[in-house]
C-alpha cells in the first residue's frame, strides 16, 4: 500500500510491483489499480481517500488509503472488512462471546456428518470450486468428472529404500533444513540405524506427535526453529517430520489441503514420506497412515501453501460414499 500511495497512480491506472515473499524467498508480482478518490468518515471526521484494489494471485483487497498515506479502511478476503477507528470503539463490547472462530470461517461445511473417520478405508466425495492446477489426482487420490475418491494406504513392506527412489526429496530446504546438526543428532537419538524405514519414520512421528505442543505460532513454518521451541500448529509440525524424515534418509514432501472435523473441512498440511510408495503421514494428529478424511491439495516445499490463497472460500464439498 505505501508503494501504491507513494507511486502516483492516476484514477483508473494499474501497475504491477514485485513484493518478497519469505515463504518462497522470491519476489511474487502484485497488481495495484488505483479507482479514484472518495469521501469516507475517518475516525468522526470526514477525509478524503484514495480507493485502490490489491490482486495478489488471483485473490483481490480493496483498501481506502487517507490523506497521510496510511490504510484506513480494507475490504476483501473471504469478505471480512475492517475499519479504522477510536481505541474505546475498538474496544466496546469486547467482552461479548464471538459468534463465529476464525478458522470455522475459513472451513468448507460438509453435508453429511463423517463418521469414525479412523476406521473407514474410502471416501468418495464431489468437489467444486477448486483450481485446475491443484494436485488432487494422484497416488491415494482419484479426480474423474469432479468425483473425488480417496483410498487409504497398505503400509508398505520394505527393508530399504531402492536406489533411486525419490532421492531427490532428501535435499534440505531453507524451511527443511535437513542436513543442520541440530535435527540430526535429535534424529540419532529417537531411531537406531538397524530400523526400517518404516520403523524410522513412526519413531520420528511418534516423537514430533508427544513432544511438540500443539499450538500456532505466528512466523513462517521452520524445521530447525520447531525443534528449538518444541511448539506450533500443523504446518510447524508438517516442516519439522519432513526434515528429520529426510535427515533419517527418508525423502519426504509436505502436503496440504482439508481434513474433516466435526462437521467441517479445515485447511490443513501433513506429509507423504517414500517408503517403496508415498505413505501419508500427520504428525500433528499422530497418524500413520492419515486418515481418508485428508483431502490433498498441493504436494511440495512450504511456499508452494501460497496456492491455496486462490481456492479459499470457494471450495464446496458433497460426500457420495464413506466406508
Amino acid at each position: 500500500m505505501d508503494a501504491a500511495w507513494a507511486s502516483g497512480l492516476e484514477k483508473n491506472h494499474a501497475r504491477t510491483f514485485f513484493v518478497f515473499d519469505p515463504a518462497s524467498m522470491g519476489l511474487r508480482p502484485v497488481k495495484i489499480i488505483m479507482h479514484g478518490s472518495e469521501s469516507m468518515e475517518v475516525m468522526g471526521k470526514k477525509q478524503n481517500t484514495d480507493k485502490v484494489t490489491v490482486d495478489f494471485m488471483g485473490t483481490s483487497m480493496t483498501a481506502w488509503i487517507g490523506e497521510d498515506g496510511s490504510v484506513v479502511a480494507e475490504e476483501g478476503f473471504m469478505g471480512i472488512k475492517l475499519i479504522r477507528v477510536s481505541k474505546d470503539e475498538a474496544l466496546k463490547d469486547l467482552d461479548l462471546p464471538i459468534e463465529q472462530d476464525v478458522t470455522e470461517l475459513f472451513s468448507v461445511v460438509s453435508d453429511v456428518p463423517v463418521k469414525q473417520r479412523d476406521k473407514i478405508n474410502l471416501l468418495k466425495l464431489k468437489i467444486s470450486g477448486i483450481d485446475d492446477n491443484l494436485f488432487l489426482n494422484g497416488g491415494r487420490q482419484s479426480l474423474v468428472d469432479g468425483i473425488l475418491t480417496v483410498n487409504k494406504e497398505k503400509i508398505p513392506e520394505i527393508v530399504e529404500i531402492p536406489e533411486g527412489g525419490e532421492k531427490r526429496f532428501l535435499r534440505p530446504t531453507p524451511f527443511v533444513q535437513s542436513d543442520h546438526p541440530e535435527i540430526k543428532g535429535k534424529v540419532s537419538e529417537i531411531v537406531l540405524p538397524d530400523d526400517t524405514p518404516f520403523a524410522k519414520a513412526q519413531k520420528i512421528m511418534r516423537w514430533i506427535y508427544e513432544n511438540i505442543q500443539k499450538r500456532p505460532v505466528l512466523s513462517v513454518p521452520n524445521a530447525l526453529e520447531t525443534l528449538r521451541n518444541r511448539m506450533g500448529d500443523c504446518n510447524e509440525h508438517a516442516v519439522l517430520m519432513a526434515a528429520m524424515a529426510r535427515a533419517a534418509s527418508i525423502p519426504a514432501q509436505i502436503e496440504t489441503g482439508l481434513v474433516y472435523m466435526n462437521g467441517r473441512f479445515y485447511y490443513h498440511a501433513w506429509n507423504v514420506l517414500y517408503l517403496g510408495d508415498w505413505l501419508t503421514v500427520d504428525a500433528l494428529m499422530g497418524q500413520m497412515p492419515a486418515d481418508v478424511t485428508h483431502i490433498r491439495f498441493i504436494r511440495g516445499e512450504p511456499d508452494k501453501q501460497i496456492d491455496l490463497i486462490k481456492v479459499i472460500g470457494k471450495v464446496k464439498i458433497n460426500i457420495l460414499e464413506q466406508s
